[in-house]
C-alpha cells in the first residue's frame, strides 16, 4: 500500500464516522427533554436507577486503579474476573444516561468515575514513561 492510500484510509477511518452520525440521527433530541409519566416505563426506570445506585463506584473502579498501579479504594466485585473493567464501563454509561435526564446522584457518580479514570490514565502515562526510561528508550 502506498503512502497516499494509507493517508486516505486514515482520513476515512477518522472522519467518516462523524459524517455518518450526523445523517443517522437528524431528528435527535436531548434526553433531558423527555419526562416519563407514571406508568410501566417510569417504574422500570426508577427500579433501574435504584439498582444502579446500590453498586459501589470504588469497587467498580478497583480494576482500573490496580491496572494503573494505584491502590484500589474498594475490593473488586467477585465473579467478574476478566469483566470487571468492562462492567465499570457499562456502569459509567448508565450514569451518564441518567445524568442527562437530570438525576443528580447519577451525575455525581459519573463525574466521580471520570475523575478517577483520569487519575488512572495519568498514572498509566507516568508508569509508561518510567518503563521506557528503565529500558533506555527515552532519556531521564
Amino acid at each position: 500500500m502506498n503512502k497516499k492510500s494509507i493517508l486516505v484510509s486514515v482520513f476515512v477511518l477518522i472522519c467518516a464516522p462523524s459524517f455518518a452520525q450526523d445523517k443517522l440521527y437528524a431528528d435527535e433530541f436531548p434526553l433531558g427533554d423527555v419526562t416519563l409519566l407514571d406508568g410501566p416505563l417510569k417504574k422500570a426506570c426508577d427500579l433501574n436507577i435504584k439498582t444502579l445506585l446500590q453498586y459501589d463506584c470504588d469497587r467498580l473502579l478497583a480494576p482500573y486503579r490496580k491496572e494503573a498501579g494505584l491502590v484500589p479504594k474498594g475490593k473488586t466485585y467477585p465473579n467478574w474476573d476478566g469483566l470487571d473493567g468492562h462492567v465499570g464501563g457499562h456502569y459509567l454509561t448508565a450514569m451518564a444516561i441518567n445524568a442527562a435526564t437530570g438525576h443528580e446522584e447519577c451525575r455525581k457518580r459519573m463525574e466521580y468515575m471520570i475523575a478517577e479514570i483520569a487519575e488512572c490514565a495519568e498514572a498509566n502515562k507516568k508508569n509508561h514513561r518510567v518503563g521506557q526510561r528503565l529500558h533506555g528508550r527515552i532519556p531521564s
